[in-house]
């Protein structure tokens, strides 16, 4: 039993250091001892997104927006975020991350699939079914 609760005990503290060791620029997640890094929180809220809890995706890639304003991943966030609005059928929300994307970052590649989006939810308002 004791071999049991040391194992168990050992094998927590090996994930922690190894996510510890594993994150680059880290966030603190309110209510919780963990801190993740940007790509961890975007790997996250695609999991998120691929099991339809597009709330909790919104959830994630806001705090990676949020802690992590000059991340390479942020572009792909708001995309992100317009996507899991989206998904809900929520076109205005949508729209409105969509455009955020195509301002704040003009030079970025995801501004054309921001762009094709957008695209996408004017032809649905042109063409209800």
């Amino acid at each position: 039993m004791r071999l049991r609760v040391l194992a168990s005990v050992l094998m927590t503290c090996a994930l922690f250091l190894a996510a510890m060791t594993c994150a680059q620029a880290q966030v603190e997640i309110p209510g919780s001892n963990v801190q993740l890094s940007d790509k961890v929180l975007l790997e996250q809220a695609t999991w998120a997104m691929e099991t339809s809890k597009y709330a909790e995706a919104r959830t994630l890639l806001g705090i990676l927006i949020d802690s992590h304003p000059d991340s390479d991943y942020v572009p792909r966030a708001k995309v992100a975020v317009g996507d899991a609005w989206y998904a809900e059928g929520s076109f205005k929300q949508a729209e409105m991350e969509y455009r955020d994307c195509i301002t704040f970052f003009p030079d970025r590649p995801e501004v054309a699939e921001a762009q094709r989006k957008l695209d996408s939810i004017q032809e649905k308002s042109r063409n209800p079914k």
